[in-house]
């Protein structure tokens, strides 16, 4: 910070001290938007947080996460903001990537959501009929109803998604999504999922695990690397691009799409090219042809 920024530091912090909350959060948000450093990002949320503007000072936490996550104290201003901004959903997913203090902040986070559910119940049914009805609406709408459902608690959201995993109306891509967001919630039970092949599947919640920790996806991505990383960049980019985007529609079955990726690498990146291609291939070519039809009616391709 420059000597006038230290000073503009010094004023706000001040009118935070002297309980001016509204004050100091414009001051502070005017001096974040010059310098973009934790302690300024840490005094705002604060302000905005006393002047009661929860949702604002959750959107400019998350921008700092990793800093908030290296004390006690800082994570216990982070639950605060969030708990009171009703993102349950992004709390406990945070909580799971800090195993150290999980235990500690989780009874918390039951609490807020036992709180909300008891003072809420009108407010909560109209949310959760909105994330139960996600199939209804266009991608966009599937989109925002997805992210809106991150303000429901833990039970609700369950029983929403464990429905939406089920039904073909919602987009792959907002059905892998949610598989995604299981995940990270790390629950356990079986449930039922309708996938790409149009057929239902049983999966285990307590052996899911993330995109790149599936053995098939380092091998295909660690081909790209070795081949165009360093010849061809923009090639290389491509089709990295092109393979996350694929998996973003695979999962959680990506290895039942994906059981050998040489031939998934093939069909990627050098199928015209090949003449005498073996059935993996062209089984693979397939998959990842349907993929791009689903991408392209969405406009993503």
């Amino acid at each position: 910070m420059t000597p006038l920024q230290q000073e503009q530091f010094h004023q706000a912090d001040q009118l935070l001290d002297q309980q001016h909350y509204h004050e100091a959060a414009q001051r502070f948000a005017d001096l974040y938007e010059e310098v973009d450093e934790f302690a300024v990002n840490r005094q705002l949320v604060r302000a905005l947080y006393e002047d009661q503007q929860y949702a604002e000072a959750a959107f400019y936490a998350v921008e700092h996460l990793n800093d908030y996550v290296t004390s006690k104290e800082l994570m216990q201003l982070l639950i605060n903001v969030e708990l009171h901004a009703q993102a349950f959903i992004d709390v406990r997913v945070q909580l799971n990537a800090l195993p150290k203090w999980h235990d500690k902040f989780i009874s918390q986070v039951e609490r807020a959501e036992n709180e909300f559910a008891a003072r809420y119940q009108t407010t909560l049914n109209s949310q959760l009929k909105q994330f139960y009805h996600l199939g209804d609406g266009s991608f966009a709408e599937q989109q925002r109803r997805f992210r809106a459902a991150s303000h429901l608690p833990l039970k609700q959201y369950l029983i929403g998604a464990k429905f939406l995993v089920r039904d073909p109306f919602v987009n792959p891509l907002i059905r892998s999504s949610l598989m995604q967001m299981l995940q990270r919630l790390h629950l356990t039970g079986k449930i039922m999922i309708y996938w790409l092949d149009e057929r239902e599947h049983l999966i285990d919640l307590a052996k899911l695990s993330d995109v790149e920790s599936i053995p098939v996806v380092s091998q295909v991505e660690k081909m790209i690397k070795r081949d165009f990383s360093q010849q061809d960049p923009l090639s290389y980019q491509m089709f990295n691009q092109e393979f996350h985007l694929q998996l973003a529609y695979l999962y959680p079955l990506v290895e039942l799409a994906i059981p050998d990726a040489g031939a998934w690498y093939q069909a990627l990146t050098a199928y015209s090219k090949s003449t005498d291609q073996d059935q993996d291939v062209v089984l693979a070519k397939r998959w990842q042809n349907q993929i791009a039809r689903l991408a392209q009616q969405l406009g993503m391709h």
